[in-house]
């Protein structure tokens, strides 16, 4: 099976915050591309569908904030594609 992704994966445990509408829910990123990102929780699942726009928080080495759009929704991950990235907040470690 070929593999149709356009950006290289990076595996990775950093934690996050996912902003939808006034809610934030605390996740930790599976893995990360220049195209989005899977972000798994182990709480609670936001109640975000196909489709819907959010924003991703990243706290920790990567400092940044993204509005992203979900692609896909699965057990207990949501799989983003990032739209924009807030270049105000994002810092270099």
């Amino acid at each position: 099976m070929e593999n149709s992704r356009l950006h290289m994966r990076l595996n990775c445990e950093e934690h996050c915050y996912l902003h939808v509408g006034d809610s934030f829910y605390s996740g930790n990123v599976k893995n990360i591309s220049l195209g989005g990102a899977l972000v798994h929780f182990y709480d609670s699942l936001p109640g975000v569908q196909v489709g819907d726009n959010c924003k991703v928080s990243l706290n920790g080495k990567l400092n940044c904030e993204y509005i992203c759009e979900v692609v896909r929704v699965e057990n207990s991950n949501v799989a983003l594609m990032f739209i924009e990235m807030d270049t105000y907040t994002a810092v270099v470690h």
